[in-house]
């Protein structure tokens, strides 16, 4: 790892007190960073100085970080970021780079587009880390931390985040997925009087009791404001809806490039959406904040997906 050199700010602190807050550990920090083990105790005591806190306590073998240290640790990668960014200019050379691009998107856009992408970043940036969370929680909010470099969503962010740039992948809509032993499996064309008595299966993101199909079913007049269709189970990520539905009569209303995915089992069908009650197809886009706009690597990422997704 090649330390910074700046004028009167020891940069070098901040690359010791990252990695000491990652490893948790004086010697083992000194073998990743190539100094010796009294040079980071040194460096750690004037971090100290610095900032006014012990940010590591010891404990047994290694150390805890304080609360200050904490804090610390979630801006550093950022503004070790912003100062490589300011010293070595936009210049970015895929074919060696050993940066890591961040990604966050829930399960069904990760499934449809990011393996075809990882396959072109291992192509071209061979030496490249891709790290995908596909844990649910508010969209932007990984953006606006610095989290992560792009999201995949079909969200529209609020009137308070404008900050964010966005640009289009795919449009999607929505399939029927049932067990390939379902009753209704057989039939050509699903009605809406179908889904009325049958058993459908909930995906709530973040624990509450929306669901757009009976949300839809009630725009379209075929349920009254107060009647349920039969939900024998609700579930808070995609991971479980192709394995529950193959081994019961339950029925998943799912984006149909993820459904098309995990039907590739055989033991699965895919059917229409009844007509009256389709929702327009939705947009997916690619995000991204402001302060990646004119990141090298990340100009560089957008315009790989530009390239693979055929968009402009």
């Amino acid at each position: 790892m090649h330390l910074l050199n700046s004028g009167h700010l020891d940069l070098n602190l901040l690359i010791v007190l990252k990695q000491l807050l990652e490893e948790k550990h004086v010697s083992n920090t000194a073998l990743t960073l190539g100094l010796s083990q009294p040079a980071v105790s040194r460096a750690l005591q004037k971090l100290r100085v610095v900032f006014n806190d012990e940010l590591l306590i010891r404990s047994g073998e290694g150390y805890q970080i304080t609360e200050r240290g904490k804090v610390l640790q979630s801006e550093l990668d950022q503004v070790l970021q912003g100062l490589e960014a300011l010293m070595q200019g936009d210049s970015f050379d895929p074919a060696s780079s050993t940066k890591t691009i961040k990604l966050f998107a829930l399960v069904p856009q990760a499934t449809a587009l990011i393996p075809k992408l990882f396959s072109e970043l291992r192509e071209r940036a061979p030496n490249m880390h891709m790290a995908v969370d596909t844990v649910p929680q508010h969209h932007f909010s990984c953006l606006e931390s610095g989290d992560v470099h792009f999201v995949m969503s079909t969200a529209q962010p609020d009137y308070r985040q404008q900050n964010l740039y966005r640009l289009p992948l795919q449009k999607r809509d929505f399939r029927l997925l049932m067990s390939h032993s379902h009753p209704l499996a057989k039939k050509k064309k699903i009605q809406v009087e179908d889904l009325l008595t049958a058993q459908l299966g909930r995906i709530s993101l973040y624990g509450d009791k929306r669901f757009n199909l009976q949300n839809r079913l009630r725009e379209k007049g075929y349920l009254g404001k107060d009647e349920q269709l039969n939900v024998p189970v609700s579930l808070t990520n995609f991971n479980l809806a192709s394995s529950i539905a193959e081994c019961s009569d339950v029925i998943f209303h799912l984006p149909t490039p993820y459904a098309k995915e995990v039907a590739k089992t055989g033991k699965l069908v895919l059917k229409e959406v009844p007509e009256e009650i389709r929702s327009d197809k939705e947009q997916v886009y690619l995000y991204w904040h402001k302060r990646f706009q004119n990141d090298g690597m990340c100009t560089w990422f957008r315009e790989l997906i530009k390239e693979i997704y055929s968009v402009s």
